[in-house]
C-alpha cells in the first residue's frame, strides 16, 4: 500500500511540474492564432476590472495606464473594485469619474474575489478583463486579447506575467 502511495505521489509531482507543462507546450505548437481584425469584424464590449485595497500610492498610475489603452471597439469600461479601502484610494478613483472611471466599493472587506464580484455585478462588457494595481498593461494588449474571442471555441484567455526588478 505504501509503495503504491509513493508511486502515485511521485507521478502527481512529475505530472504537475513536468508532464502537464510539456503537454501545454506541445499543444501550443498547434498554434492558436487570432484572426486579424477587418472592417467587418465586430468588436465586443470590454470591462476592465481593477481590484484595489489601500492603493493610494499606486492607483493613479494604474488608472492613467488604463486610460492609455487602445481598443477599436466600444469604449472600454474601467471599473475599480475597492475592497473597503480605508486610505485615500476611493477618493482618488472618484477624481477620475469625469473620465469614465467607475468606483465599485464592496459592502464589507471579504477579500479580492468579493470585491471583484461586486464589480462584475455592475459591469456591462461582454468580456471581463481583470487586473491588479501593480500590473502595467501594454497599450495594445486589450486589442490583441479581444481578437482571440473571435473564435467561438475560446471562452477564456490568460496573460503572461513578467516581473521587472527595480534595476530593470
Amino acid at each position: 500500500m505504501l509503495k503504491c502511495l509513493f508511486w502515485l505521489s511521485a507521478f502527481l509531482a512529475l505530472f504537475s511540474y513536468f508532464i502537464y507543462p510539456l503537454a501545454l507546450k506541445l499543444y501550443s505548437l498547434k498554434g492558436i492564432k487570432p484572426t486579424p481584425p477587418n472592417s467587418n469584424s465586430i468588436q465586443p464590449s470590454i470591462s476592465l476590472i481593477i481590484t484595489a485595497y489601500n492603493e493610494e500610492l499606486r492607483i493613479e498610475k494604474k488608472i492613467n495606464n488604463s486610460l492609455e489603452l487602445t481598443y477599436v471597439g466600444p469604449p472600454l469600461e474601467i471599473i475599480v473594485a475597492s475592497d473597503c479601502s480605508d486610505d485615500k484610494t476611493d477618493e482618488l478613483v472618484n477624481n477620475y469619474g469625469s473620465q469614465g472611471i467607475k468606483l465599485v466599493r464592496a459592502q464589507e472587506r471579504l477579500g479580492k474575489e468579493n470585491a471583484q464580484l461586486a464589480a462584475i455585478s455592475t459591469a456591462h462588457g461582454e468580456i471581463l478583463v481583470f487586473s491588479d494595481v501593480a500590473t502595467e498593461i501594454p497599450k495594445d494588449a486589450i486589442q490583441h486579447l479581444a481578437l482571440y474571442f473571435s473564435d467561438p471555441t475560446i471562452g477564456a484567455v490568460s496573460s503572461e506575467d513578467r516581473f521587472i526588478s527595480q534595476d530593470g
